[in-house]
């Protein structure tokens, strides 16, 4: 299967990307309350597009991006789910067990959503380990002018705290920050990804030499010669 993909500011390729070439996949979820621009994140992020009317959804989303870093490609799969808090079925848990990463989401214009994103957390936490999950905090809305902006560095910076994420101020209308923070957790969780599987071959090569000196001893005590 074939998917198009548009070339952005940082090493996201433009052509037509055979994905049964690409070994190494990750996935992201969004979680936040309606109309704080989730869906136009990811339309910006993907597409380098902004739609002014709003998104309504009843479904989930996914929104695909072919991510290089260090000349290596990944598949990055983005989960856009509708609020489904007070329903959620086994393949949606399913879905929070097989993310790598999650990113919360609140605008200016809402003081709830800041409110709620403990919520989200809260909501989460009855599916998922959480302290195996790379997470960040998106305040969007960046653009609104400052009387319209309902929602104080304060407030961020305490709710940023006493979650321990690390947070962005973006703005998915202007595409200001949206490349550079989604970037932030996706080295994260590339870098997490390498150091384990480095850490799984060494330990490997750790059991096959040991294989190997205990085959050695039994060939020793056998009185065998080893060429």
């Amino acid at each position: 299967m074939k998917i198009s993909t548009t070339e952005l500011d940082f090493e996201i390729e433009k052509d037509q990307i055979d994905l049964s070439s690409i070994k190494d996949s990750f996935n992201l979820i969004l979680m936040g309350d309606s109309s704080v621009g989730k869906t136009s994140i990811l339309e910006r992020f993907c597409n380098n597009f902004f739609k002014t009317e709003k998104y309504y959804q009843n479904f989930l989303q996914i929104y695909k991006k072919i991510y290089t870093l260090s000349k290596r490609k990944y598949l990055i799969k983005f989960w856009d789910p509708p609020n489904f808090i007070d329903n959620c079925n086994n393949s949606e848990i399913n879905m929070f067990h097989n993310c790598d990463g999650i990113i919360y989401v609140c605008s200016y214009d809402s003081p709830d959503s800041l409110t709620h994103i403990n919520t989200w957390y809260q909501f989460l936490t009855q599916y998922i380990d959480l302290s195996t999950k790379e997470m960040v905090l998106f305040v969007n809305k960046k653009d609104l002018n400052e009387d319209k902006k309902l929602i104080n560095e304060e407030q961020i910076d305490k709710k940023s705290k006493d979650l321990q994420l690390q947070c962005f101020e973006i703005s998915a209308k202007t595409g200001e920050n949206v490349l550079n923070s989604i970037k932030v957790i996706l080295n994260k969780i590339i870098d997490k990804y390498i150091k384990e599987y480095k850490k799984y071959a060494e330990e490997d090569n750790e059991e096959n030499d040991s294989e190997n000196d205990n085959d050695n001893e039994n060939d020793k005590d056998e009185g065998c010669f080893i060429i």
